[in-house]
Formats: C-alpha cells, structure tokens, sequence
C-alpha cells in the first residue's frame, strides 16, 4: 500500500513554496520610522522660538527607539550665525533611546537645534522627519517668562524628591505647566497656582487637560502654574517613587512600602517651593482643586495642612466638587424625616476619618480636634455641586452607614453639608456652595461648566 503522501503531494507543496518565494522577492520588509517624543533644554519643554535658554545647556532627545551614537551625531547639529558648535558633550541613557547633549552658548545668542533625516535607528530605522528648534539663550539674566506648558505628554511631565521624617525620602510626579526648580528662574507674570487633584482612576493627565483648557479659554494660562500630582498605586510606581493604597492618597495617609510620607506632605512641598518670593514673587493666590476622590482630598487637605497657617501673605482657596464624603467639624448629621441636624445613633464608623476625627492620618499626630475644625469651617472652601450628580447605588454612591448618613446621593450630602456650615457655623464659615445646572458626575463637565469659568475669573 502507497503511503498517503505521494510524490504528487511532494510536488504540490514543491510548487506553492516556490510560488511563495516568487511573490516575496524583491520585496523589503518595512521597518517603523523613528520619532521624537521630547525634547527638553535644562529640564524645560524646548518648543520652536524658546526664549531665555541658559548659556550652560543640556538638551534632552528623546526617541521612540534607540539609536545608533555614531549615526546620531553625524545627523545632529547645533548652530547659531558665527557657526555650529563644535564642543559638545553627547552621552545616551534610557537603552540609548536617550541623547543628552551638554553644551556652553553664547548669551543673547540664536541658535538652531536640528536632526536631520537619516536612518539612525539601530535597527536601520529612519527619522523620517527632521527635528528642528530654533531657540534663544538669556541675555545674561534670569528667566522671568516663558510660554506655558499646555499638553499633558512628557514635555509637560517632571519629579520631585519629597522629603520625610528621619531621612526617608521619595519621588512624586506630577504635570506643570512651568516648571518649579528651574535656576535662576524668576516668574514675574505668575500670580496663581492651581493645584488640581485627579479621581479614583489617577488620571492626572486628564485632570490637567481638564483645568488647562479651561485656563486658555480665560486667558489665564500666562499668569497661572498649573500643577497636577501624580499619586500612583504600586504597580504604576517606579524605584524611588512614592505609591499610595486607593483610598490611602485621597485621605492623607502615609505612602505604603517603607517610606512614610503623607500625600498631604506632596502638596505642603510643593507649596513650599510655590511660596519661594524669589523664585514666584507675584505669586498671590493658591488654589487647591478636586473632583470626586481629589474633592475629598481638597477638603481633607483644607482641614489637615498647616501651610496656609505657615504662608499668611498667600491667599488659599479649596475646590471641592462633587464629593461623597465630607470631613464634619462637629458629631451631628442631618436627619431627613425631622428636618433637623441631631446626634448620630447605631453606627460606629460615623465619625471615622475623613468623615471626622477619629483615627486621622499620622501627618495629624502633633494636631489637635478642635484646630482641624475650626480649619474647615473657617477656610475659603468653595462647593461645587453638579445638580444631576444623583445616583444612589454603586460606586458612586457608597451604602456604608456612614456614608448614608451624609445624604442619599452626591449632591444632597453636598446641599446637607453647606446646610449645617449655614445652621451651626453663620457667623464663622468661609465656605460658599455654587450649583452646576445639568452636570452629573463628570470632571470635565464641572471644571468647563460656566459656572466654574466664571469663579476662575473672579478668584485668580
């Protein structure tokens, strides 16, 4: 018996591999172009027409692959009208995906950054299109403005070292919109600083987008730094970097892992940094904004820091829009069958932080009851409320005895708080309630709403 695979099968598969070889000759296979993601000049977004760029430069490139040096720097060039720059220090980082270029210029000088096309790719890869900045070095001075920093991509995207007790220290990232540190750098057309707190789902590109767009529809961006804090869970975090639990951040708790530091401290130094008069001196106003999980945060964060306290020449302001859940300066909780606020009654957890002040953060530990409230009574919180922020069930609205108490959904445990700030607290409170007509639980919404557009012209 034949075996099943005869010599005309042979032949057949002969002639299908052959046809196969024939369609694919002459053909390449494609390989993806190189692309610039960012590009930095001394930690500082490098955009066409930069001005005020330090006479002692380093350039950070950033690709989308790594690259060969030896291609690199015969495609690179770094110019000006006397000539191209001869004296360059060029080192690689990140798999060499990398390219840092160190250079001493010319003060008061223009100069032109550019890469030309050529397949510098390791893997033969082309820059397709050719990187070109043209830019300016400080006349000697210091940097007083810059155009602001308005994606939220890399270029926008810096770290800070946070400092802790006992020699512990951690990174925080966050999206600026001009940066903090930068040397000799003194910001004289900078008024405000707007620090907004992202959501449950840490999106802080999001929420900076959000408030950014929202500054530029004002003509505020030029005079305003925006700030966006990155407060990452573990698996999002980095070496070095600090990383929170999900309800950990919102709440002031200290980071998890082995370094103890409050997410509260993030912000009390960064504003350490913001109320610097010889790096901000015309900075006037601070304002610390959040929806939903940041919401509690700003509110949290309004009863808790003493910064404020520590900074009596800077006017702070507290967004606190759409919250579930309101830190409550007294024992009592309104009470819709009578219409009245009254002491709480089978449930243990009422008074639980953030709702109150029972097992508060350890950034808490030197501060007693009484100071944290009287602080959120008597500091400048603005309520923002979206009137269709109503949902009863869900994650949205939490059925924890403690939380119902507060009020069947978001916006009446929003209207019931400002309520008892109006009953218990009219001669004390600082707080104002804003409703935003036809927007529910959506961050976008309320920070674009008009209603917030007009308090933004009014506050900064």
């Amino acid at each position: 018996m034949k075996h099943p695979f005869s010599k005309y099968h042979f032949l057949g598969l002969l002639l299908i591999v052959s046809i196969l070889l024939q369609s694919s000759c002459g053909k390449e296979m494609t390989i993806p172009n190189l692309s610039v993601i960012n590009v930095t000049a001394n930690g500082i977004p490098l955009v066409e027409g930069t001005i005020n760029v330090a006479t002692d430069a380093t350039f950070e490139l950033t690709f989308s692959g790594a690259i060969v040096p030896a291609k690199f720097e015969a495609a690179f060039s770094l110019s000006s009208n006397a000539g191209t720059v001869s004296t360059l220090d060029i080192s690689y980082a990140n798999a060499s995906s990398k390219a840092i270029i160190s250079a001493t210029l010319a003060p008061g000088t223009s100069y032109e950054l550019k890469v030309n096309t050529a397949a510098i790719g390791q893997d033969d890869q082309t820059l397709a299109q050719a990187l070109v900045r043209n830019f300016t070095t400080r006349d000697g001075g210091v940097i007083t403005s810059l155009p602001p920093c308005i994606t939220a991509s890399n270029d926008c995207l810096s770290s800070k070292l946070i400092n802790g007790t006992g020699g512990q220290s951690g990174t925080i990232t966050f999206y600026n919109s001009y940066p903090l540190d930068v040397e000799n750098a003194r910001w004289e057309e900078l008024t405000s600083a707007i620090i907004v707190i992202h959501g449950l789902n840490r999106d802080a590109d999001n929420y900076f987008s959000y408030m950014m767009s929202s500054l530029r529809q004002e003509n505020l961006d030029n005079q305003s730094i925006l700030i966006a804090p990155y407060f990452k869970n573990a698996s999002a975090a980095q070496n070095g970097e600090l990383y929170w639990s999900d309800s950990g951040w919102r709440e002031g708790q200290n980071a998890d892992g082995a370094v103890n530091i409050s997410s509260f401290t993030v912000l009390d130094q960064i504003i350490d940094q913001l109320a610097d008069a010889e790096r901000f001196p015309a900075l006037e106003t601070i304002i610390i904004a959040g929806h939903s999980s940041g919401a509690l945060f700003a509110q949290a964060y309004a009863a808790a820091n003493s910064s404020e306290n520590t900074y009596p020449n800077l006017n702070f302001r507290y967004v606190v829009a759409n919250s579930q859940y309101f830190y409550y300066p007294d024992d009592l909780r309104y009470d819709d069958a009578s219409g009245q606020f009254i002491a709480v009654s089978g449930c243990a957890a009422y008074n639980r932080w953030p709702l109150g002040f029972v097992a508060p953060p350890p950034y808490l530990s030197s501060t007693p009851e009484a100071t944290v409230d009287q602080r959120v009574v008597e500091r400048k919180l603005s309520y923002f409320l979206g009137d269709q922020d109503v949902v009863t069930t869900g994650s949205l609205n939490t059925s924890d005895c403690e939380a119902v108490l507060l009020g069947e959904n978001r916006f009446r445990r929003g209207e019931n708080f400002f309520l008892l700030l109006e009953t218990n607290y009219t001669v004390t409170h600082q707080a104002e309630k804003i409703v935003v007509p036809g927007i529910g639980h959506n961050a976008q919404g309320m920070f674009q709403s008009p209603p917030f557009l007009s308090w933004l012209r009014e506050k900064i």
